[in-house]
């Protein structure tokens, strides 16, 4: 369940970035529009995916017999700490990512969408691409901490 949790967050954001994103800018309006409602849809997503990870990955650390609170002096643990830091950074990039999705959809007061529209778009980009970082980090991590 971790795993599967953890490719469709990553998976989706990275098939955000790599396929959607390029055919969107090709397309222009018509094709953003499609977008935010594809980028409300996929926020569900996020937030189940964040919660089977925290929870998998809480009850996986406390069977582990190498686990010691608050104890680095391994490299399992210390592996594990920036595991650690680096799922509570994807989070607050998950609520950045959200809170800009919700500002791209809210209406301006001439009617249309938002006047910052465009900054708003360029946010989301730059949310969900520190987002695939921080992803990826965390899959290196993981894979260190299997070996040690």
């Amino acid at each position: 369940m971790h795993v599967f949790a953890v490719v469709t967050w990553l998976g989706g954001l990275m098939f955000q970035n790599a396929v959607v994103q390029p055919v969107v800018q090709f397309e222009g309006e018509g094709a953003r529009v499609a977008m935010r409602k594809v980028n409300k849809r996929f926020i569900g997503f996020i937030w189940m995916s964040v919660w089977t990870i925290l929870v998998t990955g809480v009850i996986m650390m406390l069977a582990s017999p190498r686990f010691l609170w608050f104890q680095y002096n391994d490299r399992w643990s210390i592996l594990l700490g920036c595991k650690q830091a680096t799922f509570v950074l994807m989070i607050v990039y998950a609520f950045g990512h959200a809170r800009m999705l919700a500002y791209l959809d809210a209406p301006s007061s001439n009617g249309g969408f938002s006047d910052k529209a465009e900054l708003y778009r360029h946010r989301v980009n730059q949310f969900r691409k520190m987002s695939v970082f921080l992803g990826i980090v965390a899959l290196l991590l993981s894979a260190g901490m299997s070996y040690g």
